[in-house]
């Protein structure tokens, strides 16, 4: 049997709804470029993580950033940051990051990074909720939700990036000196026996 090939109408369909398709996904670049957000996370080998933070829009297509401010959520303590733009410096506390600096026209690719000692269970969400300032405006990231117009910078926590937990807190019970000599008799016992049927095993094949 030949199989049957589609004809033409339904061809210039499939061709009409790729390109539908296509459109859409690059109409959704300008508005995800346009956030704040999570660029990249990388472990330092210490303990912290560097989380950098990217954006190339400002609060309006008419206005320039002369800042951001990064917040700590959940789990986060700042230890440092960084950045590469020209003539901005920052403030460091355990729970905030602010850069200040000449303005950043909307078009610009940018970044700043944070350095943390991020705690929590590897799957978690990490927020940064971020205040972007562009002169007398600023536009908050701070949504928790990512779906939303102006979602916190984000990312999922994994093992790599979390803070290795306290391992220097002693144990809270241990064998006492009683529990110690009656393992000691156990496992002198054990071997006795063990030692017994072995020997009776001996005289047996030398009788048999």
């Amino acid at each position: 049997m030949t199989a049957a090939h589609p004809g033409p109408r339904r061809l210039r369909r499939g061709l009409t709804l790729a390109a539908l398709t296509l459109t859409a996904l690059i109409g959704l670049a300008p508005a995800a470029a346009a956030h704040v957000a999570v660029d990249s996370a990388s472990p330092n080998g210490d303990g912290t993580t560097t989380v950098t933070l990217t954006w190339n829009h400002s609060c309006t297509p008419t206005t320039a950033t002369t800042g951001v401010d990064v917040t700590a959520g959940t789990g986060v303590t700042f230890t440092g940051a960084s950045t590469g733009i020209d003539g901005w410096t920052y403030t460091v506390k355990s729970d905030a990051v602010t850069f200040n600096g000449p303005a950043v026209p909307t078009g610009q690719q940018v970044s700043v990074a944070v350095r943390a000692r991020i705690a929590g269970t590897p799957g978690s969400t990490i927020t940064f909720p971020t205040i972007q300032r562009c002169g007398d405006q600023q536009t908050g990231w701070t949504d928790p939700d990512p779906a939303s117009d102006h979602p916190a910078p984000s990312m999922i926590a994994t093992a790599a990036l979390l803070a290795p937990t306290d391992a220097t807190t002693a144990p809270t019970s241990g064998a006492d000196i009683t529990q110690i000599l009656t393992g000691i008799v156990l496992l002198a016992t054990a071997l006795g026996v063990a030692g017994l049927i072995a020997q009776r095993r001996i005289q047996q094949q030398h009788l048999s």
